[in-house]
């Protein structure tokens, strides 16, 4: 085999794992949105119950911090750019949610970067996965009192409080699953 045969195989191999990565980062955000779709309105709350959070979690546990970080970023530029793939197939990043939308990358990034397709621990997973949503509460209830202008009290009832006990069950369903399976997609 010659040297050039080589590094055409070798550039074949980094082209075909450059897409295998997209395709997978693109899965990841359509995930998000379709999550997104599974909804819940509250009507005390602009922000409704979805599965989008959980989705998060998981991804990010299983593709590691950089993977985990493009999807939920690629969904916030879909959004951004006016598609509508927000929850009620709105778009924009705009508005109650869009707090949470921006943490949802700081927990990807916790998460991806603690977990990343290893095995671990229930405690350790599960106690990653509740610092990741504190992140995506944290951004969420500065954007609500800070960009909207809503009262603290009035933001941790609309935007944290009615939340915890829905994300408590994402986060243990979240947990099995990834126990289940740590390097489902690692190896992609």
């Amino acid at each position: 085999m010659l040297a050039t045969d080589r590094q055409l195989i070798s550039e074949r191999s980094q082209a075909s794992i450059a897409v295998a990565n997209t395709a997978t980062i693109l899965v990841f955000a359509m995930t998000i949105f379709i999550a997104g779709q599974i909804r819940i309105p509250l009507p005390f709350t602009p922000v409704p119950i979805t599965l989008q959070t959980f989705a998060v979690y998981l991804g990010a546990a299983w593709l590691g911090a950089g993977r985990g970080v493009a999807g939920p970023l690629v969904f916030a530029i879909a959004a951004g750019a006016g598609l509508p793939v927000r929850s009620g197939f709105e778009a924009g990043l705009t508005g109650a949610t869009a707090g949470y939308i921006l943490g949802w990358m700081l927990a990807a990034f916790l998460i991806g970067r603690l977990l990343g397709g290893q095995d671990a621990s229930t405690p350790r997973i599960m106690a990653t996965m509740l610092g990741g949503s504190a992140l995506v509460y944290i951004c969420g209830l500065l954007h609500f009192t800070l960009l909207l202008g809503v009262p603290i009290q009035q933001a941790l009832w609309m935007g944290f409080l009615p939340f915890l006990p829905g994300d408590a069950l994402k986060i243990v369903a979240a947990t099995a699953v990834y126990k289940s399976r740590p390097n489902l997609l690692s190896t992609f």
